[in-house]
């Protein structure tokens, strides 16, 4: 359910940026604000149920009113209003997921156990590249200790490589008990 609540709010959004050929200003201003939330005291002012509405409107209105353009700010009060504020993260990230599309950008996100070397990073990009249906990619890389040895890629939400020595290792544990169930196993 929350998925579909923020991508509704995000698709309007989306729209009404392209009926006003704002989609960049728009797309600025959604970042800000998922930038925003990352900071628990904010979230947990605006998530509180103690706090009535308008006063969290009034905060907002008088905090954001330089970095927000109308319909922004239109819609954070509309979601404080309809108590769906604790969405906004994911209606940012998905509106940002929206604008990249449109840009033809997509989201590489490259997990590994240690951090790569930019030649190791540009080679599993060009392998990647394959995969994209969009002509540019935006690259972040993450350590990850529960990778245990070797690479996972994700292409947008899709993994799209996985060669980690963890899913290797669950991949043979499966087939061991799925042996092992069949009545042949020991």
């Amino acid at each position: 359910m929350p998925g579909a609540v923020a991508k509704r709010y995000a698709a309007a959004l989306f729209e009404l940026a392209l009926e006003q050929g704002q989609v960049e200003e728009f797309d600025a201003q959604a970042q800000f604000l998922e930038d925003l939330f990352a900071d628990p005291q904010i979230r947990g002012f605006f998530n509180s149920p103690r706090i009535p509405a308008e006063r969290k409107k009034q905060v907002t209105k008088r905090q954001l009113a330089d970095q927000l353009s109308a319909s922004v700010m239109s819609l954070v009060l509309l979601l404080v209003d309809k108590r769906r504020i604790g969405f906004l993260p994911e209606i940012m990230h998905e509106f940002d997921e929206l604008t990249d599309k449109h840009r033809g950008v997509e989201e590489v996100t490259i997990v590994t156990a240690v951090p790569l070397t930019e030649a190791q990073r540009q080679a599993i990009v060009n392998e990647v590249r394959r995969f994209s249906a969009y002509g540019d990619l935006r690259v972040s890389a993450e350590v990850d200790s529960g990778v245990l040895g070797g690479v996972k890629v994700k292409l947008g939400t899709n993994i799209v490589i996985d060669g980690t020595l963890s899913s290797r290792l669950n991949e043979m544990r499966d087939r061991m008990y799925r042996y092992r169930h069949r009545g042949i196993g020991a």
